[in-house]
């Protein structure tokens, strides 16, 4: 499990890096150049180095795929997605093949101009996504295809069922007295899009000024209350075997970790509702192993990769070529085939005064 590796310091230059990303552009002659680039073949004993969220290179999953190719696949994480734009941009594209891009960084990988655009009629499972993940806005620039999606999920509230015999019904838990050095929020800018749902305010990626100003007194009043600010799963799970939580923001690959060591854990997405994800793979277009990228996203978009990353994590799947695999039940359990779900999710995107939105989490950190 990572740890925060100076997260607050990241944050401190993620509003200047952004702007610096954004300012970039991306311009004809990247987009020609990168794709025209032939796919190279992957050498014997090859090395896939992939920067990524937790879950993403399971062992149980990830030996399958290095017996499959004769290859190696390392694994760098990262805890927010200001901290891997951060990782990848220190190394101006050069130090990982592959990228596991959320929402809310997409654009920023994008502009970086150091992406492979990829062709996706070489990945023969990609007509199994669903069709909401063709071309989604958060990976494909007029038609150019920056990566490929491959899992999704919510931000759901967490909870101990010994303390809660119901759901919460509300975000209000914590932010309430009586749960005090019991409740736990994820350490990012972007959970300020919570914070507006838990408002009341839906256009949570869009927030002026006044917003952010009532956002950032409220995490303020917020903050004695809480135990932790956490930034990895691993967090969350030990504080709750612990004794230390008994509600928190999550993902849900938490809620699947701690139902695994048979711990009482409820998950619910309260009614102001939920902000959510959709995770991207990405390549650099300077990796040396394309054709090894390539395949590893094919895999990771067809049964065997679907199936390994959702035992793991317990997201959702963006293709229909592990439904066999999962059996109605799960499909309709993780809101595979549920259009309408997804869509009512708040999934993560940059806003425009991202800046702004680091600073005010800046602020309140400390």
């Amino acid at each position: 499990m990572p740890s925060s590796l100076n997260r607050r310091s990241f944050l401190k230059h993620m509003g200047a890096a952004a702007g610096a990303v954004g300012a970039a552009g991306i311009t004809g002659g990247a987009v020609a150049e990168a794709a025209s680039r032939p796919a190279q073949r992957a050498s014997s004993q090859a090395t896939l180095n992939i920067l990524c969220w937790e879950g993403y290179t399971d062992p149980s999953f990830v030996g399958p795929f290095e017996k499959m190719y004769n290859c190696t696949v390392t694994h760098t994480y990262a805890g927010s997605s200001d901290e891997m734009v951060a990782k990848w941009i220190a190394g101006h594209g050069n130090t990982y093949d592959l990228v596991s891009a959320s929402g809310d960084a997409d654009r920023r990988f994008i502009h970086s101009r150091t992406l492979l655009p990829i062709d996706v009629s070489k990945l023969k499972n990609f007509n199994q996504l669903y069709p909401k993940f063709h071309a989604p806005p958060w990976n494909t620039v007029n038609g150019i295809h920056y990566g490929v999606s491959f899992v999704w999920g919510a931000n759901v509230l967490i909870y101990d069922t010994r303390k809660f015999k119901q759901a919460p019904a509300s975000w209000e838990v914590l932010y309430d007295h009586k749960y005090k050095n019991e409740v736990s929020i994820y350490d990012s800018a972007i959970t300020i899009a919570d914070v507006a749902l838990y408002l009341g305010w839906k256009d949570c990626y869009n927030l002026n000024n006044s917003q952010l100003a009532k956002i950032k007194t409220v995490l303020q009043q917020q903050k004695p209350l809480l135990r932790k600010y956490w930034a990895g799963a691993g967090d969350v799970e030990d504080a709750f075997q612990h004794g230390e939580l008994v509600a928190s923001s999550a993902w849900p690959l938490m809620t699947n970790d701690l139902r695994k060591a048979h711990f009482p854990i409820g998950e619910t997405v309260p009614r102001e509702g939920a902000t959510g994800w959709a995770d991207t793979w990405m390549i650099s277009k300077s990796s040396p192993n394309v054709d090894l990228a390539m395949k590893w996203i094919d895999y990771m978009i067809g049964p065997q990769g679907q199936l390994g990353v959702i035992n793991v994590t317990a997201y959702s799947g963006s293709s229909r070529a592990v439904v066999p695999a999962l059996g109605p039940a799960r499909v309709k359990a993780l809101h595979m085939d549920d259009q309408a779900y997804f869509d009512q999710l708040h999934i993560w995107s940059e806003p425009v005064n991202y800046a702004d939105w680091v600073k005010v989490w800046t602020d309140v950190r400390g």
